[in-house]
């Protein structure tokens, strides 16, 4: 059975603003063209700039588990889906929670290579998976939810330790 997981990322007030910044250029620039001709490329220009920030800003990442097998895709305005990645679980080293001990070496190494396919939500809890193919090391942030865990633990156990869950009172 094919696990997937979407986490959509959280969109920035930069990003915001600076798409409806270039909306209302665009919109004075078109308004300033009933006036002078000069103006129109400027509409071009702003409204061209803000289609290519505000739909950069809808964005999730995709994770799949099959068999074995771990994928990671970055997917665009729920339509244009780009393949980021992906891996045997038996080049996995270790899977475990942020902080922990098993992976604290590997969050410390400056020479190692990170890729953050978080959601950049603060406060959300996420792994770090050390991933070593052809002799370089990578940690990858991600954020898998329990069905997706429990199904690389049915033959993977040894290689995913997870978050310990507070005890409710």
């Amino acid at each position: 059975m094919e696990v997937y997981v979407l986490v959509p990322v959280r969109r920035t007030f930069a990003g915001i603003f600076l798409g409806v910044l270039m909306l209302v250029l665009a919109v004075l620039s078109l308004l300033g063209s009933c006036v002078t001709i000069f103006t129109l490329p400027f509409v071009f220009v702003f409204g061209g700039l803000w289609y290519l920030i505000m739909f950069q800003l809808n964005k999730e990442f995709e994770y799949s588990y099959f068999d074995g097998e771990l994928r990671f895709a970055k997917v665009t305005n729920k339509s244009r889906r780009k393949a980021l990645g992906s891996c045997t679980m038996d080049d996995v080293i270790q899977i475990a929670p942020v902080g922990d001990r098993s992976v604290s070496k590997y969050e410390n190494d400056n020479g190692i290579k990170v890729k953050d396919f978080t959601s950049h939500v603060k406060g959300r809890p996420y792994y770090d998976l050390i991933l070593q193919q052809s002799g370089n090391l990578t940690l990858i942030k991600f954020e898998p939810d329990d069905k997706f865990l429990d199904s690389m633990e049915k033959k993977y156990k040894q290689k995913i330790i997870r978050r310990v869950k507070a005890q409710e009172e």
